[in-house]
Order: C-alpha cells, then structure tokens, then sequence
C-alpha cells in the first residue's frame, strides 16, 4: 500500500509503522487520520502479519492535531459545525480501529507525544518509551477538551482525579511519571528501542498467539464498558465547544506564538 503520511515496513511478521509527515513532527491532519484508518482495514485481511509497531521518523513521535489546518476549516462560520462533527467521528473511528487491530500492537515511542500522538500511542497493547521523552494533552490550552473517545480511555487508565489534572493543566507527563501511572510499559534510552521491540515480540511468539489475542479481546471489551453515551454526544459537544468562539481565539494565539 502507497501513503503520504505513513511509511510501512515488513519485516518477517513485524510491520512497522513510521508516523512520517513532512513537517517532522508528524502532526495528525485528516489525510494522516484516513490513511491510518485505511492501514487498519487492509490489515484485517493481512494474517501473515502478527505484530504492528507504531514509531517516528521525525523528533516527535506526534506534536498532535495539525491546527493550522484546523484553523483554517474553521474560518468558514457556515461549514464549520459539519466540519467539526465529521473529524470527531473520524477520529472516534480511528482510536475503535487501531485499538481492535487483530494483530499486537507496540508503540515505540522515540519522542514525546502530544494530543492526538498520545491518543494513538494509547490504543496499542505495549508502549515503550524513550527516556527524556514526555506526554501532554495540550486540548484545553487552545480551548479544545479531550475527543476522540480519549477521555473514558484515560480515566480508566489512571483514575478520574489524574485524569482530571492531566487534561485541565496540560502539563508534560514525564517518561518516568508515565511508567509510574501506567501509561507505558517501559521507559528505555533511545538506542536500546528497537531492541527492546525485539525482545518483547519475542516473549510474545512464546506463548500461544491466539490466547494472546483473545485477551486482548477480552481486556480491551472490559476498558469499554459503559461508555457509549461518550461516543454518541461527544461530536455534538466539540461543535458547541468550537462554534462558541472559545477555540478560534485560543488557536489564533497559540499560532501567534509558535510564530515568534
């Protein structure tokens, strides 16, 4: 398969896949979101692949959702509401598809992740992380809250209370506050990533695959529970957020700032 935004390669029954936009930060456009969802379905038919490795070209593994496309979607007052709803629904989309990938999923995290980065590295099985690395959920700082289905997927995570300050004060998780709430499996230099991939995958191919894949079922079935209703007003709730004002006025000065 041919993508812009992703670069694949095969090796044995490992795929990996480099978040690989040309910005070098990787940050999560609409094309990046459908080509992910697309890498997700032509998967489903790829059974000689068995393990799928989610990792960076670039410095960061995701600087998270490209605002100065979305600043530009939303100009337009009379086609921004259809707009604001479409991305949540693809978004929902693609956390729902990588998260129920048939294969194992590793996130190999060789720099830090920001929104929508952190919300990809978190529907994978295994997370490993690059020592000096972090996580942060920028959202409320340029008055978004946390889409895509995230926010019931971090509070079963790390508890409603964590949950609350990481999304309200947008801080840097470090890696090693990351190993500690549970967010990453490991947290290993840079050098030592790709062999710990190995390692791990390695493990794995010693036990019966497809026990190892009904527990992810299994587990991933139990994270879902009751959060329907997120799923179903969560779209709705992004338009009055973003139609509000709030969020143009914050993106514009988060731009202004970069800029500098």
């Amino acid at each position: 398969m041919n993508f812009e935004t992703i670069h694949l390669e095969k090796k044995n029954d490992v795929l990996w896949v480099w978040l690989n936009r040309e910005n070098k930060v990787s940050t999560i456009n609409l094309k990046m979101m459908k080509e992910l969802i697309g890498l997700a379905d032509w998967l489903r038919e790829e059974s000689e692949i068995k393990f799928v490795v989610f990792t960076n070209k670039g410095k960061l593994f995701s600087a998270g959702f490209d605002l100065y496309n979305f600043n530009e979607e939303i100009e337009n007052k009379d086609e921004a509401p259809q707009f604001i709803r479409s991305m949540s629904i693809i978004g929902q989309e693609l956390m729902r598809k990588l998260e129920n990938l048939e294969q194992i999923s590793i996130a190999a995290l060789r720099g830090s992740a920001y929104g929508g980065g952190v919300a990809i590295a978190m529907t994978t099985d295994f997370r490993l992380m690059a020592d000096g690395t972090v996580f942060n959920l920028p959202e409320t700082n340029v008055g978004l809250f946390l889409n895509w289905g995230c926010t019931p997927r971090l509070v079963k995570a790390v508890g409603a209370l964590k949950a609350k300050e990481i999304i309200m004060l947008c801080e840097d998780i470090t890696s090693d506050e990351c190993s500690h709430l549970g967010l990453v499996n490991k947290v290993v230099s840079t050098e030592k990533l790709d062999n710990e991939v190995d390692q791990l995958i390695e493990k794995i191919r010693g036990k019966g695959y497809y026990s190892i894949r009904m527990t992810k079922k299994l587990v991933n079935a139990s994270i879902m529970a009751n959060v329907g209703d997120v799923f179903i007003n969560e779209p709705e709730l992004a338009e009055r957020v973003i139609t509000s004002g709030e969020t143009k006025e914050k993106v514009d000065k988060f731009m202004k700032r970069a800029q500098k």
